[in-house]
């Protein structure tokens, strides 16, 4: 009995030792930040294309502050930038050089170039910018195909550039893309992530020589250059650490430069399918309106999910679909075009891929915000976000 009575008064000692000592010590936490367009009272959705890069903490909502030279209601209400082609090719202008040098996987010092495609003799100071990286397996190709849809999005009053990055892995070759292993082919994706980081920096910097504007800034990738946009955006140096530990050691930071002129990375413009290592990446803070092209039977980068390039001895990843219904799950704009039918290469043409991409950026400029699928070129889906 005294055990018991002994013991209820040390609770009560206890208890109120506790609740004096914790009162007020530790303060609430700060409210979050709203951001426009909140999705169905859960937390804040950024609907407007922020850059969010370097994000392995949690899903922290970050607030864009960098102004666009030119706003999206100016883009929404000038003739140019949608499905009109406005230039003739003739008006066109070209520009070649080389944004960086960089030795590749066996030590080679190797150029990595550029063309540059706008009106020339132009009277808008500052183009929306498009950055093209061209497919082939990290292993072939070049910026040359990308110059097709260069010209359709340059005739239209973007200034576009497509880019060579480094080549390689060892093990793989264009006759057998299968012989690498995941380590070699994990620093190839580094690789050209690292290197179009650098495009953005150098094209940024000299965003007044070039007119471009650094804050409307989209990256369109095909195939492999699918993968290595949609990395730049959703990953960081600690996931690819989580991949493969000591790559960052290996082959240096992620973005090599990280300082110069503010940009912003508005959206992702892919073709010839899709890849990403998860969706998970894809968040409420860092999820960027897309543009998805890809075949159901797609051979070489999975429609839903399965190994890199059919490849039974890389690793998993996910495609068009699942990222897309990411999105929608996130109230993201996107637009899914498919093609139910197999093997790599679409059939359509790149002057409706150019016009399908600039729709898909004015829209959203006039913040007709749309989650949109089409099979082959019947509109199965067209949601418009609230």
């Amino acid at each position: 009995m005294r055990r018991t009575v002994w013991l209820q008064l040390v609770f009560f000692i206890l208890a109120g030792l506790f609740t004096s000592c914790g009162e007020g010590t530790i303060p609430p936490p700060p409210p979050k930040k709203p951001i426009e367009e909140p999705g169905n009272g859960e937390e804040p959705i950024d609907t407007t294309g922020n850059d969010t890069t370097g994000h392995s903490d949690p899903d922290t909502i970050i607030i864009d502050t960098l102004k666009p030279r030119n706003s999206n209601q100016f883009l929404a209400l000038s003739k140019g930038f949608g499905t009109t082609n406005i230039y003739s090719e003739a008006q066109l202008g070209i520009r070649t050089g080389t944004y960086k040098q960089a030795r590749d996987y066996i030590g080679r010092t190797v150029n990595l170039n550029y063309s540059f495609l706008a009106k020339e003799n132009d009277t808008l100071e500052f183009r929306p910018f498009i950055l093209m990286v061209h497919e082939g397996a990290f292993i072939f190709g070049d910026l040359a195909n990308e110059m097709g849809k260069a010209k359709w999005m340059a005739r239209k009053g973007y200034a576009t550039a497509a880019i060579n990055y480094r080549l390689g892995f060892n093990g793989g070759t264009e006759a057998n893309t299968c012989g690498g292993n995941n380590t070699e082919v994990i620093q190839a994706i580094y690789r050209g992530v690292q290197d179009t980081y650098t495009a953005l920096h150098y094209f940024a910097d000299k965003s007044n020589e070039f007119g471009i504007d650094p804050g409307q800034m989209m990256l369109a990738g095909s195939s492999a250059g699918a993968i290595i946009i949609s990395a730049l955006v959703y990953m960081d140096e600690a996931d690819f650490e989580a991949l493969q530990p000591g790559i960052v050691k290996t082959l240096g930071p992620l973005d090599p430069v990280k300082t110069g002129t503010e940009f912003r990375v508005r959206a992702l413009l892919t073709y010839l399918g899709y890849s990403i290592f998860r969706t998970g990446y894809v968040r409420k803070s860092n999820a960027k309106p897309t543009v998805f092209f890809q075949r159901t039977g797609d051979t070489v980068l999975p429609y839903t999910q399965g190994n890199l390039f059919s490849c039974g001895n890389y690793f998993w990843m996910q495609g068009a679909k699942p990222a897309s219904d990411r999105l929608k799950t996130l109230k993201m704009p996107y637009e899914l075009n498919y093609q139910p039918e197999k093997g790599h290469v679409l059939s359509y043409t790149e002057e409706h891929v150019a016009n399908r991409y600039a729709q898909f950026m004015k829209r959203f400029w006039s913040g007709d915000k749309r989650q949109t699928t089409i099979e082959n070129f019947k509109t199965l889906e067209d949601l418009k976000l609230p």
